[in-house]
């Protein structure tokens, strides 16, 4: 390792974890035919020079080791390249990136999320990855995943770490109602949340709404493969299991099987309310745990996971975090190669111990004993229904340029309906309209 290779930036993240050593591996791709700008050596295939990789929001314990390690392996691979690892804040990656692609100083290697990927690459700013990546590491990725990183059929990014919903409930609270299985549609949610609340007095069901986001997602969810969405028109107000889920959440409200509290539908909310024993059961992720372990323990104990509240064969969204190249990298060869070797099946599997909340991208590192047989705790057994969720998972919502005025729009919509101010239908129909005079606006013809 390089002295003073490495620079670290403020991030966010921060996990206690102990960890071992990340495995070395020679899974790399072969970038020998690949034409470059950058440093390489006269000796065909070798690297050399700087290959610089940005993190997003990840410095801090256990990280800063992991990646120390990352870095040293790649070196020890490499003696005559110098890795350089710096982490930037998540909210101000995708415009440091085009920054920065305006200059000379350009990362060679960034963290991106799908949407961030998008639009960088619609301006230009990333290396198409089509013919520069193995197949053998194409292969080896969750397909849902995996297609997260093509824009306009060219691949600009490969996935890194996920994370997808599970449902979590109280178990007192299920036995006690005499419920022994998470419900697996909406009518059985409605039906779920009644027998708990009966038994323990108490509001039962909390719809995490957020922004909008998980409202949008819960519609494409429920769509079952058919879009909300077709060629920049939504459609969405007469589907039947959408109308459903806006009448039986408004039911569920005006009974008071739902806290008043879910009109504002924060996930900070519903994880205080699920403490304190105020609601019994939602969806989230296995982040959803974090403070629960440590400020209500005996909460914890009684936590259990299940699948997603949607039926077996129901597609759900995945949270994607991948890698990609900017276009104007001074070294593809290896940042292709930094790339690869970061997201092989040894070191995602390393990362997700490390930061102990989220799954990899790659199916072998899906098949290790960590996540098949990963004990019984509350936390343990989130992680390993998330997984098994992962082979109907994909990224539902397409990045779009009015995304940040459709999830208001659907927020407004799922409060409206919840509160009676609107039926279902009006609520859908009021939304489908705003989305379609949005649409109209940016010209975008884009279907999900």
């Amino acid at each position: 390792m390089k002295s003073g290779s490495k620079k670290w930036a403020t991030g966010l993240m921060a996990v206690g974890l102990m960890f071992g050593l990340v495995a070395c591996s020679s899974n790399e791709t072969d970038t020998s035919n690949s034409s470059s700008e950058g440093d390489k050596s006269e000796e065909s295939g070798k690297l050399s020079g700087e290959v610089t990789l940005w993190t997003a929001s990840l410095s801090g314990e256990p990280f800063d080791s992991y990646f120390d390690n990352i870095e040293a392996e790649f070196e020890k691979l490499h003696p005559d390249l110098d890795v350089i690892i710096e982490d930037i804040p998540q909210n101000e990656m995708e415009q440091k990136v085009l920054t920065s692609l305006t200059g000379s100083d350009v990362p060679d290697v960034v963290n991106l999320n799908p949407h961030y990927m998008s639009n960088i690459s619609a301006q230009g700013g990333l290396l198409d990855l089509t013919d520069l990546v193995s197949k053998e590491t194409k292969n080896s990725f969750v397909e849902g995943a995996f297609v997260s990183g093509f824009y306009d059929d060219k691949l600009y990014a490969l996935p890194w770490y996920l994370t997808t919903t599970v449902s979590w409930y109280n178990g007192d609270h299920f036995a006690q109602a005499g419920v022994t299985e998470t419900p697996t549609d909406m009518q059985r949610v409605y039906e779920t949340a009644k027998k708990v609340t009966e038994a323990t007095g108490k509001p039962s069901f909390y719809q995490v709404v957020n922004d909008g986001n998980t409202v949008i997602e819960k519609m494409a969810t429920l769509a079952n493969g058919e879009p909300i969405v077709k060629d920049g028109k939504a459609v969405f107000a007469e589907n039947e299991a959408i109308i459903e889920y806006f009448t039986l959440t408004q039911k569920m409200y005006q009974e008071g099987l739902m806290p008043q509290e879910n009109a504002e539908g924060s996930f900070s909310g519903g994880q205080e309310l699920y403490m304190a024993g105020n609601v019994s059961f939602l969806e989230s992720g296995v982040t959803f745990l974090g403070p629960i372990e440590s400020g209500a323990p005996e909460i914890y104990a009684a936590s259990k996971a299940g699948q997603p509240l949607s039926g077996p064969e129901a597609p759900m969204n995945v949270a994607v975090m991948n890698f990609a190249v900017p276009a104007k990298t001074k070294n593809p060869e290896a940042a292709v190669a930094l790339t690869e070797f970061v997201l092989n099946a040894e070191n995602q599997l390393e990362f997700a111990k490390t930061a102990g909340t989220v799954l990899p991208s790659t199916l072998a590192s899906l098949e290790n004993e960590y996540f098949q047989n990963p004990g019984d705790s509350p936390k343990a057994l989130g992680m390993l229904e998330a997984s098994k969720s992962l082979s109907r998972s994909k990224v539902l919502l397409k990045a779009t340029e009015n995304s940040a005025l459709l999830r208001e729009s659907a927020k407004n919509a799922f409060v409206k309906n919840i509160q009676g101010t609107l039926t279902p239908e009006e609520a859908l129909k009021e939304m489908q309209d705003e989305w379609n005079e949005s649409f109209e606006k940016t010209g975008e013809k884009v279907t999900f």
